[in-house]
């Protein structure tokens, strides 16, 4: 299922919020963004009666590439292990040693940081106006007595520095 999911092209997609079955579009739409791949192979695997979790949050990388980007990956539950990681969207690499080809189905490197371990969870405290986006929070929500500020209308930026082993 990692596999045919991984085969996927990935692609940017609409707001979640505007898409009824996010599972589904991904299967169906020829292409998918990080995020619906992932509840794609969630819901495959869920379906065979094997536990997964979300999570989400940003990857960046060394100071030297200046990159860093929103980013959607999830847990699976493996016995005896417990859970353990997954990164669709990474998938499988380019190498005839299957340890390394199949790193992210139970690895993930150093280079992300996990902001949320679910998905459509209410905020506390809860609120008040509609949200921007209703399955992940990446970038957060922002709103003020008048109403909700969309992403538009506010800047976001994630910023990290690799520090040198001592």
């Amino acid at each position: 299922m990692f596999a045919a999911v991984d085969r996927i092209p990935w692609a940017g997609a609409r707001e979640y919020s505007t898409i009824a079955n996010i599972s589904d579009y991904a299967l169906h739409a020829g292409h998918a963004d990080c995020g619906q791949q992932t509840l794609l192979l969630m819901t495959l695997l869920r379906l065979n009666g094997i536990p997964t979790r979300w999570q989400s949050g940003w990857v960046f990388a060394d100071d030297k590439y200046d990159y860093d980007n929103m980013h959607d990956w999830a847990q699976v539950y493996f016995a005896p292990y417990g859970w353990v990681p997954m990164d669709v969207t990474f998938g499988r690499l380019q190498s005839d040693d299957p340890q390394i080809a199949g790193f992210y189905l139970g690895g993930l490197d150093a280079y992300r940081l996990a902001f949320n371990d679910d998905f459509s969870q209410s905020f506390v405290p809860p609120k008040q106006h509609f949200r921007s986006d209703n399955v992940d929070s990446q970038r957060g929500e922002v709103e003020w007595r008048g109403g909700n500020l969309y992403f538009d209308q506010w800047d976001y930026a994630f910023k990290a520095h690799v520090l040198a082993a001592h």
